[in-house]
C-alpha cells in the first residue's frame, strides 16, 4: 500500500522513488532515473517494494534542500547550528517544509526558481549539505538506515508550500563565475598555447552532435601537453572549458568530459 505521506507529496508534484532500508541504494536499477508522481506507477512500486523507503529528486520536483547533520552517527559537524548562526547573521528564513531525520538531522525545502547553486558537502558551512539538481533525499515514512527511527514531517509540504529562499542563501551558494574564452583571449607566443589555442577553436566550431567528442579528443591532447610540461592545467582547462560552454555543452557534461580526457592524456604522456 502507497504511504500517505508518499501520496500526498506526489499530488504536489514532487518525483520521488523507492530506495532500500539499508542503503540508499534505489530498491531497483535505475530507480533515481525513474522518480515520478505518478500516483499509478508509486502503487506499483509500493506493492512490489514492500515496506521500501522513499527519496525525492530535488530538480525534477522543482525543489532545492539542505540535510542539515548533527553530530553523532557518521557525523561530527553540527548543521543546525550552523544554519542558526547564518540565519542570526543575515536574516530569518521564511516558513517552509521541514522533515526530522531518523538520526536526528534535519531537511528543509525551498522552491527553485532557476538559482545558480552548487551542491558541495559542508557548505556554506560544515555540517550543511545542500541538495539540487539530480540530487535526492530521504523523506518520511522512510527509516534511518543506521538508526532504525522514522523520519518525521516537523512542517509538511502540504500545509506550507517550499518558498522561495532568501536571497543572502542562494548567493551563499553560488558558483564562481565561469571562464569566458574568447578567440583571441589565449597567448599564441608559443607552440603550446598555439596547440591549446586550436584546441578551444575546434570545439568551439564543432558541429551538433560532435561537440562532446570533440571535446574529449582535443581534452586528451591538451592533457599530453600538460602531462610533458608544456602548458599548466589550469590555463588548459580555462580555455577548454570557456569554448565547450560558448559552444552550447551543459557544465556537468564538460567538466567531466574535460578531466577525462586531461587525465588519459597524462597518463599517455607520463606513461
Amino acid at each position: 500500500m502507497l504511504p500517505t505521506d508518499i501520496e500526498r507529496v506526489a499530488l504536489l508534484g514532487w518525483k520521488v522513488y523507492p530506495c532500500s532500508r539499508s542503503s540508499r541504494a534505489g530498491a531497483f536499477k535505475g530507480a533515481h532515473l525513474q522518480a515520478t508522481d505518478d500516483l499509478n506507477i508509486l502503487v506499483r512500486w509500493a506493492r512490489d517494494h514492500p515496506r521500501c523507503n522513499w527519496r525525492v529528486i530535488f530538480g525534477k520536483s522543482g525543489l532545492w534542500g539542505f540535510d542539515l547533520d548533527v553530530p553523532g552517527i557518521n557525523h561530527i559537524h553540527d548543521g543546525i547550528a550552523a544554519m542558526a548562526s547564518l540565519v542570526k547573521t543575515h536574516g530569518s528564513l521564511p516558513p517552509r517544509p521541514q522533515a526530522r531525520s531518523g538520526g536526528g538531522g534535519l531537511g528543509i525545502y525551498f522552491r527553485h526558481v532557476g538559482e545558480r547553486l552548487i551542491g558541495n558537502t559542508n557548505q556554506p558551512l560544515d555540517g550543511m549539505d545542500p541538495r539540487r539538481g539530480a540530487q535526492s533525499q530521504t523523506i518520511p515514512p522512510s527509516v534511518h538506515v543506521d538508526t532504525r527511527r522514522p523520519y518525521r514531517w516537523l512542517v509538511p509540504p502540504w500545509e506550507v508550500a517550499p518558498p522561495i529562499a532568501p536571497a543572502w542563501l542562494s548567493k551563499l551558494l553560488e558558483p564562481p563565475p565561469e571562464p569566458v574564452w574568447k578567440r583571441q583571449e589565449i597567448d599564441t607566443t608559443d607552440q603550446a598555447r598555439r596547440r591549446l589555442y586550436l584546441a578551444a577553436l575546434a570545439v568551439m566550431d564543432a558541429a551538433p552532435g560532435t561537440r562532446n567528442d570533440t571535446l574529449n579528443r582535443r581534452s586528451y591532447q591538451v592533457g599530453r601537453m600538460i602531462g610533458s610540461g608544456l602548458l599548466m592545467e589550469q590555463e588548459a582547462v580555462e580555455a577548454l572549458y570557456g569554448a565547450a560552454r560558448a559552444a552550447g555543452l551543459d557544465h556537468a557534461e564538460v567538466r567531466e568530459t574535460i578531466r577525462s580526457g586531461i587525465r588519459g592524456g597524462q597518463r599517455a604522456a607520463r606513461g
